[in-house]
C-alpha cells in the first residue's frame, strides 16, 4: 500500500485564551512504509509539508568491526557471535553493513515523507580499544563518510555542482556535535580551532552560509526549516520554524577544558548569550524553534551531565522563551526516555548529592581522555561503556522515577485528569494548577532523549509528528532562501540588552510545548532493527549466549515498528505537550497510586489493553497480585504466565505496569526484567 500524502487538515483557531485540539493527521504506519520515488531525481518538485521529521543519533560507525569476532573484544578480534549487522546489546560499535542498510531503509521508506532531519551527533566510533586508538584524522574521516551517506539519501544530484552547497538537499539536515566527534573525546576548547574549522567543511551542505562565522567560534548555529506564512525565510519571515543546533560539549560537566556558563568569555557563557539573542529575534518575528543537542541536560540525584551553571541557564532560558521553543531533543545516552525540569528550583532536586567539579585544564594530547576516564566515579552511569551502563542504569532510571515522584498530583490522584483543555475544572484543581505553573504546566521544561543507531541495544530510528494544521499552503524550502543578509542580523543583535531574558508577554498564549497550535509535537513513531532475528540468532537457555536459528527463518533486514505514541495502549499520550508528559511521569512513579479509592465511573486503563498487542509491559495478572521483576523470569516470562492463568483477569491492575514499560522501552526491549534489579 502506498503512503497517502493527503492529510485530514482543518484550520486551527488559535486564541489567546486556550488551545484548540488538532484533528488527526494521517500517521506513518508500518504498512505504509514503501518506496515513494516517482519523479526523476533531476526534476525539481515542490514539497508540501508532511508534518513529520526524522531524529537519528549516535551512529558510531566502526571500520574495524569483524563479523564472527568476540563482543568482549569490542568485535575487533577473537571468535564469537558478532553478527553481520552488529552485535546487539553489547559494547560493540556499528559495522558499516548496518550503516549502509539503515541509510538504504531511510531512503526507501522515509525520505519523501519527512520535512527535515535532526541528527544529534556521535558519528565516530568510541575510543574503546587500546590496541586501535583513535585519532582526530580518523574521527573526521568517519564523520565525512556518514555525512556522505546523508547526502546520498537526501541529496539533489543536479545541484551538487553549483556555488551554493546548502541547496543540495531535498530536506534540511541539522547536525550537532557529539562528545565522540572530537579528539580527545569530551574535551573541546573555545573556537576558532581545528574542530570548528574541520566541521565547517564537513557540514558545508548543512550550515547556512551567513552563520559560518558563528559556527567557527563555537560549532553552533540555527537553520530555518519551515518558512513563514508569507513564504519567506530568515528575518523577513512571518512565523515559521527553525532548528537551533547547540554545542553541548561546552555545557558538558566532563569537559575539563571549560568552566561553565557564568563567566564572561567562557565558551558556554558565550553560547548561552548567543542563544538568548537568537530566541529573542525569533520571538520578534513570530518564529518557533526546536532546540537540539547531543548531551542531554540530565539532572537527577545520581546523574548531572551538565555543569550546574549551564543547566540553570538552560532551564531559565527555556522558561522565559516558552512562547518560542517547541521542544528540546537530545541523544548520547542510548536510553529512550524523557526528563522534566523544574524551573522553580533551578537547583538539583536533592541537596545531599553534589556533583564533583572537575578542575579546568587544557590537555595537549591523548592524556586528556585518559585523565577524564580515570576521574570517573565507578558508580556513575557511563554512556560510553554500554556494558557498564546496563549494570548501572538502574540507579539513573530509579533517580528519574524519584524525581518524578516530587511532581504535584491533581485532586483525585495520579490517574485523575490534569484539568487539560478537554476537562478542565478551574475550581476543582485550582491548587494543582497553581503548583504546576498554571493551566498549561508552564513551571516545567521537557527534554526528549532518543535511542541510538549503535546497537548497544537494538538500532533505533524515530519519526516525530508535529502539528501542521493551518499550514497546508506552506512548502519546504532548502537553501537559496531570501533571508536577510548577515549585516541586518548583526544590527539587530547589537540592539539587545544582554541581561536576563524577558518572559512572554502577559497577553501571549501558552507556547507550542504547552498547548496545541502549529508546530506542537504530536507523537513518536519509533522503529527498531531486531538484530537477533536479522542475524539469525536466539538466546540459549543460559540467557547469556547466542545460537543460530533455523536457516529458513526470515532474516530480511528492516526496521520494524516498536511503538507509536498516538495509538499506544500503555502510555496513552494524546500528544507531546508538557501536561501529557507530567501525567505520564506521575504514572511511571506508580501506575495505581490514584488517590485512595477509584471513584465510580473512572475508567480503568488496563481494560483497554489488547491481549494480542505486542506492547512491552502488556501484562495480565490474577487477583490484583503484584509482580516483582527482581523475582522469577522477568517481565516477559511473567507476561506469558499471566496469560496462561486466565485471560479474563486482564482487567486487574498491575501495580507498576507503566514503570516496567518505561524501563523496557528505555533499553529498546533488549533487557529482560531479571537482568537488572528494577
Amino acid at each position: 500500500m502506498r503512503l497517502s500524502t493527503a492529510f485530514a487538515l482543518s484550520f486551527l483557531a488559535v486564541t489567546f485564551v486556550e488551545a484548540t485540539p488538532v484533528q488527526n493527521q494521517i500517521p506513518l504506519s508500518p504498512g505504509d512504509v514503501v518506496s515513494v520515488h516517482d519523479a526523476p531525481e533531476s526534476q525539481p518538485r515542490a514539497r508540501k509539508l508532511k508534518g513529520r521529521f526524522l531524529h537519528i543519533t549516535d551512529i558510531h560507525p566502526d571500520p574495524f568491526y569483524l563479523t564472527g569476532s568476540d563482543p568482549n573484544e569490542r568485535c575487533h578480534r577473537g571468535k564469537g557471535d558478532a553478527g553481520v549487522f552488529g552485535a546487539g546489546a553489547t559494547g560493540c560499535d556499528t559495522p558499516f553493513s548496518l550503516v549502509n542498510e539503515t541509510f538504504a531503509w531511510i531512503k526507501e521508506n522515509l525520505r519523501d515523507e519527512i520535512d527535515f532531519v535532526i541528527w544529534t551527533g556521535d558519528s565516530a566510533r568510541h575510543d574503546n580499544d587500546v590496541n586501535i586508538p583513535r585519532s582526530d584524522s580518523q574521527i573526521f574521516m568517519l564523520n565525512r563518510r556518514i555525512t556522505k551517506g546523508m547526502i546520498d539519501v537526501f541529496g539533489k544530484p543536479d545541484n551538487l555542482g553549483d556555488d551554493d552547497p546548502t541547496n543540495d538537499l531535498v530536506v534540511p539536515i541539522i547536525p550537532t556535535l557529539g562528545n565522540n566527534d572530537i579528539f580527545p573525546h569530551n574535551i573541546m576548547t573555545d573556537g576558532p580551532n581545528k574542530i570548528t574549522r574541520e566541521f565547517s567543511d564537513i557540514w558545508r551542505n548543512f550550515i547556512p552560509q551567513d552563520q559560518y562565522h558563528v559556527f567557527d567560534k563555537g560549532a553552533y548555529f540555527w537553520t530555518q526549516v519551515v518558512p513563514g506564512t508569507n513564504g519567506k525565510m530568515g528575518l523577513a519571515s512571518e512565523g515559521g520554524l527553525s532548528v537551533v543546533s547547540l554545542n553541548t560539549i561546552y555545557f558538558f560537566g566532563s569537559n575539563a577544558a571549560v568552566d561553565g556558563c557564568d563567566i564572561k568569555g567562557e565558551p558556554g557563557y558565550e553560547q548561552m548569550e548567543w542563544l538568548k539573542i537568537q530566541l529573542q529575534l525569533m520571538r520578534d518575528i513570530g518564529m518557533k524553534a526546536i532546540l537540539i543537542g547531543h548531551v542531554p541536560p540530565a539532572w537527577t540525584s545520581t546523574k548531572q551531565s551538565w555543569d550546574e551553571t549551564c543547566w540553570k541557564k538552560y532551564v531559565l532560558w527555556s522558561k522565559q522563551y516558552r512562547d518560542v521553543i517547541v521542544g528540546s531533543i537530545y541523544g548520547h545516552m542510548n536510553l529512550d526516555h524523557f526528563m522534566v525540569h523544574d524551573s522553580d528550583e533551578l537547583k538539583p532536586p536533592h541537596d545531599d548529592s553534589k556533583r564533583k567539579k572537575k578542575p579546568k585544564q587544557k590537555w595537549p594530547g591523548r592524556s586528556a581522555e585518559e585523565m577524564v576516564a580515570n576521574e570517573m566515579d565507578p558508580s556513575e552511569f557511563n554512556e560510553d561503556d554500554p556494558v557498564y551502563n546496563v549494570q548501572n542504569a538502574e540507579s539513573y532510571l530509579n533517580s528519574l522515577r524519584e524525581a518524578f515522584s516530587y511532581l504535584p498530583t491533581p485532586l483525585g490522584g495520579v490517574g485523575k485528569s490534569d484539568g487539560d483543555d478537554d476537562s478542565y475544572d478551574g475550581n476543582q484543581n485550582a491548587d494543582y494548577s497553581q503548583k504546576i505553573g498554571g493551566r498549561w504546566g508552564e513551571r516545567y521544561v521537557l527534554s526528549i532523549v532518543g535511542p541510538s543507531v549503535v546497537p548497544n541495544y537494538f538500532p533505533t530510528l524515530r519519526v516525530i509528528e508535529y502539528n501542521i494544521t493551518g499550514l497546508d499552503d506552506v512548502n519546504v524550502v532548502v537553501g537559496g532562501s531570501n533571508a536577510k543578509p548577515n549585516d541586518d542580523l548583526q544590527t539587530l543583535q547589537t540592539k539587545r540588552d544582554p541581561s536576563t531574558p524577558d518572559p512572554p508577554s502577559k497577553t501571549a498564549p501558552p507556547g507550542p510545548a504547552y498547548s496545541m497550535q502549529p508546530f506542537t509535537f504530536l507523537g513518536i513513531t519509533q522503529y527498531y532493527a531486531n538484530l537477533t532475528r536479522i542475524n539469525g540468532h536466539r538466546k540459549k537457555a543460559d540467557n547469556q549466549h547466542l545460537e543460530l536459528r533455523d536457516s529458513t527463518e526470515d532474516r530480511t533486514f528492516r526496521y520494524e515498528l516498536e511503538y507509536d505514541t498516538r495509538t499506544d495502549k500503555i502510555y496513552k499520550l494524546k500528544d507531546m505537550t508538557v501536561k501529557s508528559y507530567l501525567k505520564l511521569a506521575r504514572e511511571i512513579v506508580d501506575a495505581t497510586r490514584r488517590g485512595n479509592k477509584k471513584k465510580q465511573g473512572d475508567k480503568d486503563k488496563t481494560k483497554d489493553i489488547d491481549d494480542s498487542a505486542e506492547e512491552w509491559g502488556d501484562l495480565e495478572v490474577e487477583n490484583g497480585e503484584e509482580i516483582d521483576v527482581t523475582e522469577g523470569g522477568g517481565v516477559e516470562e511473567d507476561r506469558k504466565k499471566g496469560r496462561r492463568k486466565n485471560k479474563k483477569h486482564h482487567h486487574y491492575k498491575f501495580k507498576d505496569r507503566i514503570w516496567h514499560t518505561f524501563v523496557n522501552r528505555a533499553f529498546v526491549g533488549t533487557i529482560e526484567g531479571d537482568e537488572f534489579g528494577l
